[in-house]
């Protein structure tokens, strides 16, 4: 889901790796990010501790899926690099443990080096290759179309060069049938998996109507990392929308039948902080993903507990996670938790709970399961790097028509995010190509807890939505219960004063009440920093937002009133709700 990864010359100086500043943004690789994130990060074993009751009731047959994705580069003009080795280990590794695994190629990797003659000799049956679809100058050359990296290099990481947003929608058709062409000759088929940072529509409807792809994977939330923003998209599994790849698809119309999976499995908690904090007193820097060249991937706790929530927490229809490492980090820098998370996941399997296959088998079972996109979850009900003083937790619910997170900070309950879809809203650079070298693409938010704080990225809570009675924040007093009914999740959250906060999520809005009803009413309070937030208009029945020129808005259960720090709900019978659906 998502994750802040901004960098400026400070934030390098003081070593701390999640800093944010909305006046000054560094353009920062991956690569280079791992210089300064600090490797040396052990994690304690501490024993994992739930911090939710979980009630039956729950979708029979839920879609839990785990690829093992690696994608190899032919290039890394940047420095000497080891291409090579990390293909070898990680294939030694897979083919130990039996683990079905994903090969994607860059162009330059399918057209030269060792890569495709040692895929052929030691692959097994159950391995996929597919297409890592960033360009480089291999591939330009090869479409026709104008390279436009900087002097001396064949793959330039800038959005406007490496992404499909970066050309126009001609050269965007004419970049896709070069690499499947080569691809056909190289294999003989067509691949059925394609995967990138960044994508757009086009490029995907195309793919899909001509060369029948049957997965996409794009990047987890992210801030300015490898020069582009990506916030608010869905976290796991979706069919995106004709005009929006990190929208899903409301109306059947605007459908691409290929669903798209999030990469990197993103820690779901910690993501809007400036680091994570671990036991011990420590605090990790770098992103919080199970990428095994960071500290959060390195960590036995994170790994156990990441892996612990795809498996088991509540999910409703679909979970997915994607374990894996480029190879141009190079295999030093992933050789000691690479081999933990493979052997983890051999585990995982053996237990019957999750499905370990390859990309493109995940997609046609997606397929076969939904038709549209289906509500999803993801719970995070213990603490992901094993703390026990200052514990969090998370829980994100999904639908075709919104996200939303609820978040649970020690004691204190609260919103965190709320992110609308809709088919009319298209997304950056879809029919233009970008030459920035810092691009933004934020969906439609009713609340963004990152962004719209007045110190975005700080430990303590930001814009958030806040449940009030009398004037007073609602405080956490027992363990949570989470609970799915068919498509909706529950959950109860006993406060002070003996009483249970029950928040439901459905498809289209949710609903919160407070049980037993008392005389005072029940508040939903939204509060942020009034210049950063895209509220418009506040009506007693209706709240109007606008970003980036496109308007949206959402229905209430209860009054709608604005307030100086943006805008509060308030229930006369203990019961509050939002209608997020967008008109389809």
């Amino acid at each position: 889901m998502a994750f802040a990864s901004i960098r400026t010359p400070r934030a390098f100086a003081l070593l701390k790796f999640r800093f944010r500043s909305d006046r000054i943004r560094a353009v920062i690789s991956r690569r280079e990010l791992l210089k300064y994130s600090g490797q040396a990060v052990l994690a304690s074993q501490i024993v994992a501790r739930s911090g939710a009751l979980l009630e039956p009731g729950g979708v029979k047959g839920a879609v839990r899926c785990v690829n093992v994705v690696n994608f190899l580069r032919g290039v890394e003009p940047r420095g000497p690099m080891d291409l090579f080795l990390p293909l070898q280990k990680q294939m030694e590794i897979s083919l130990a443990h039996g683990l079905p695994t994903t090969w994607l190629l860059q162009f330059d990797a399918l057209v030269s080096g060792p890569f495709v003659e040692y895929l052929k000799a030691h692959k097994a049956k159950d391995h996929e290759v597919g297409v890592w679809f960033e360009m480089n100058e291999m591939h330009c050359r090869t479409a026709g179309v104008e390279w436009r990296g900087r002097p001396g290099y064949e793959w330039d990481h800038y959005p406007s060069v490496a992404f499909t947003i970066g050309y126009t929608t001609d050269e965007r058709i004419k970049l896709a049938d070069a690499f499947m062409r080569e691809f056909r000759r190289v294999w003989g088929v067509y691949p059925k998996s394609v995967a990138s940072w960044n994508l757009d529509s086009i490029t995907m409807a195309h793919l899909t109507a001509h060369y029948g792809v049957d997965a996409y994977a794009v990047c987890r939330d992210q801030i300015a990392t490898d020069g582009f923003t990506i916030w608010g998209a869905p976290i796991a599994g979706y069919y995106p929308s004709t005009t929006n790849c990190w929208s899903p698809a409301l109306d059947r119309k605007s459908q691409i039948d290929t669903p798209v999976f999030r990469m990197l499995g993103q820690d779901p908690v910690y993501y809007y902080e400036n680091g994570f904090p671990m036991p011990g007193g420590r605090r990790g820097g770098g992103p919080d993903t199970m990428e095994p060249v960071w500290p959060s991937g390195r960590s036995p706790e994170f790994i156990r507990n990441f892996l612990r929530m795809i498996a088991e927490a509540p999910t409703l229809g679909f979970a997915y996670a994607q374990l894996g490492q480029e190879n141009n980090f190079g295999w030093p820098e992933m050789a000691d938790a690479y081999p933990r998370q493979m052997k983890a996941l051999a585990e995982l399997r053996e237990g019957g709970k999750v499905h370990v296959e390859t990309m493109g088998e995940s997609g046609r079972r997606f397929k076969r399961a939904f038709k549209e996109t289906p509500p999803q979850v993801q719970a995070m009900l213990d603490d992901p790097f094993g703390n026990v003083e200052r514990v969090e937790n998370s829980i994100w619910y999904q639908s075709r028509f919104y996200r939303a997170d609820l978040h649970l900070k020690g004691d204190l309950i609260y919103l965190r995010d709320l992110t609308v879809y809709s088919d009319r809203n298209p997304q950056p650079f879809l029919k233009e190509a970008t030459r920035s070298h810092d691009v933004e693409q934020r969906m439609p938010a009713v609340l963004d807890g990152y962004h719209w704080s007045r110190t975005p990225g700080s430990t303590e809570p930001g814009a958030g939505g806040y449940f009030v009675v009398e004037g007073r924040r609602l405080r956490l007093a027992g363990k949570p219960k989470i609970r799915e009914e068919g498509k909706s999740l529950v959950v109860e959250l006993p406060v002070d004063g003996a009483r249970t906060l029950r928040v439901r999520f459905e498809e289209r809005g949710f609903s919160v009440q407070i049980a037993p009803k008392g005389l005072a009413p029940l508040t939903l309070s939204f509060e942020w920093d009034p210049t950063r937030a895209a509220l418009v208009d506040v009506q007693p029945h209706r709240v109007s937002y606008r970003w980036q020129g496109f308007d949206y808005a959402v229905g209430t259960v209860g009054t709608a009133a604005r307030t100086p720090e943006g805008w509060a709900l308030t229930g006369e019978r203990g019961s509050v709700g939002l209608r997020m659906a967008q008109t389809v």
